[in-house]
């Protein structure tokens, strides 16, 4: 069954992002990359700190990732 919140995004006009982390840990590195929705995710953790760099990235540059749906991880985790 479809993610209703997310259906009403994506079914929207107004631009957006929406992130499906993984499980959060308190790591201190930066390390992420990102899935698009139709692809399966890779990893199974995320540390804090990566996903507010990730978010930071896209406050800084608007124009990346409008639309979309993003599984964000940790690489071969």
């Amino acid at each position: 069954m479809p993610d209703l919140l997310a259906v009403t995004f994506e079914n929207s006009d107004p631009d957006y992002t929406i992130l499906r982390p993984t499980w959060f840990t308190i790591s201190v590195g930066v390390d992420y990359e990102i899935t698009k929705k139709s692809e399966p995710e890779k990893g199974s953790v995320i540390s804090k700190r990566s996903i507010a760099a990730f978010v930071g990235k896209l406050v800084e540059k608007p124009e990346l990732n409008v639309r979309e749906s993003l599984g964000v991880n940790k690489p071969n985790s």
